[in-house]
């Protein structure tokens, strides 16, 4: 099991450029936790105390609207740590993770941590990369949800993947939306509405996309619908 958490964290971002013995202390002072199911939850209160890594599965992280409905923020993977911002400055989280399926975890308090952290310059360096780059996407997100217009909503989407580098270049730059009803509760729209707005951008010749494929074609196409975006000001979904 060691060896497994080792290779899963010498690979992740966060420890690029530490080295082993220091990677070995990371994993051999953390504490492994299973949520089994999709009925595992971690509240904000125990967020705000530790830091997690996921070793399998996936995490999603959840913000109750004023209106009582949750809204899905993030999605962490397989070698993607969460709640770094509350592990290096103590800022409280006032958001809620949930497991989709079984997943696996490692989880450090933030003292142990810190003591890991504060040692090795490169390790400091990265967690701060790291930390901001979540930081902006959750701003982002943010933003996101606060379109007026499902199109725009769509297209700001897909014009984020590309700029965060989630695309995959084999056979054109695309990006995998499946579940498709997941990524319809990210930007806060109805699955239907989602699939609309691709098929309004694939006639427009945008996009073309299959069972959740979507391969971009002429990216001024989505930036277009930004630019005829009616909201106010206050829901800027410009992403530049």
């Amino acid at each position: 099991m060691l060896d497994k958490i080792l290779a899963i964290l010498s690979s992740a971002p966060l420890l690029e450029g530490v080295d082993a013995d220091l990677v070995r202390q990371v994993a051999t002072a953390g504490r492994t936790r299973v949520l089994k199911g999709q009925f595992g939850r971690i509240d904000p209160e125990e967020m705000s105390r530790r830091l997690f890594f996921v070793v399998s599965g996936e995490m999603r992280m959840l913000r109750t609207a004023p209106d009582g409905q949750e809204h899905l923020m993030q999605r962490f993977g397989v070698g993607e740590f969460f709640c770094l911002a509350a592990a290096v400055s103590n800022r409280s989280c006032n958001s809620q993770m949930v497991n989709a399926g079984t997943t696996e975890l490692i989880y450090w308090n933030h003292d142990a941590f810190r003591q890991l952290m504060e040692g090795n310059t490169n390790f400091y360096g990265n967690i701060l990369g790291q930390m901001a780059s979540q930081v902006e996407q959750e701003r982002e997100m943010r933003t996101l949800s606060r379109c007026c217009k499902a199109d725009v909503k769509v297209a700001a989407y897909l014009l984020h993947k590309i700029r965060q580098g989630r695309c995959t270049s084999a056979g054109g730059h695309s990006v995998d939306l499946r579940p498709i009803s997941l990524t319809a509760q990210e930007l806060g729209i109805a699955r239907e509405t989602l699939s609309r707005c691709l098929q309004r951008l694939t006639k427009q010749d945008g996009i073309s996309y299959l069972r959740g494929q979507v391969k971009f074609q002429d990216i001024s196409c989505l930036e277009s619908v930004l630019d005829e975006v009616e909201c106010s000001g206050s829901c800027s979904c410009s992403f530049s």
